[in-house]
């Protein structure tokens, strides 16, 4: 969580999900959940102290899945009473089947999914770090991956990949 992701962050809420309010920055660690619907993503804070929800979501968007998110979007709003936006972003390979509905609740929430046709470089980029932003000990594989992200990616980026592959790296030997 850094300032530089959280800009990039908040910019893909503005124009991908159309976001018009100031958001100030990432929540709080106590206004987060307390695990029981684990999530994906970060949590951000708007400057009239409502909570936005930024999720990755790579696998198939079915009814299991936004059940999921309506529970994270209950259980934030359970925690902290202000009303509770969860922005689902995902590549545009996945399937969508969930039904698009109104959802009752006594939870204030909404919902919103956007679906965007990923440079797989960032796609694997973001895999990775994740795992590492979670202490999760890189295999083999991570680290071949790892290696060709510079040459997936589009050519006047790889200098800014091979950097940020690079603080992975050193980041996962700090795991260890």
């Amino acid at each position: 969580m850094n300032e530089n992701n959280l800009d990039i962050e908040i910019r893909i809420m503005k124009e991908a999900f159309d976001e018009t309010r100031t958001i100030v920055g990432y929540a709080p660690e106590e206004m987060k959940t307390n695990n029981n619907t684990p999530h994906n993503g970060d949590l951000f804070i708007t400057d009239g102290g409502e909570l936005i929800s930024l999720e990755y979501q790579m696998i198939d968007f079915d009814e299991n899945e936004l059940a999921r998110y309506v529970e994270l979007a209950e259980e934030l709003y359970e925690k902290n009473n202000v009303a509770i936006s969860i922005y689902v972003l995902c590549p545009n390979t996945i399937q969508v089947t969930a039904p698009e509905c109104v959802i009752k609740s006594e939870a204030t929430f909404n919902i919103k999914l956007a679906c965007f046709a990923p440079n797989p470089a960032y796609d694997a980029l973001y895999h990775i770090k994740e795992k590492v932003d979670k202490k999760i000990r890189l295999d083999e594989k991570d680290l071949d991956i790892l290696s060709a992200i510079p040459m997936m990616g589009p050519k006047e980026d790889r200098k800014k990949l091979r950097v940020e592959c690079f603080k992975i790296i050193k980041q996962s030997l700090e795991i260890i």
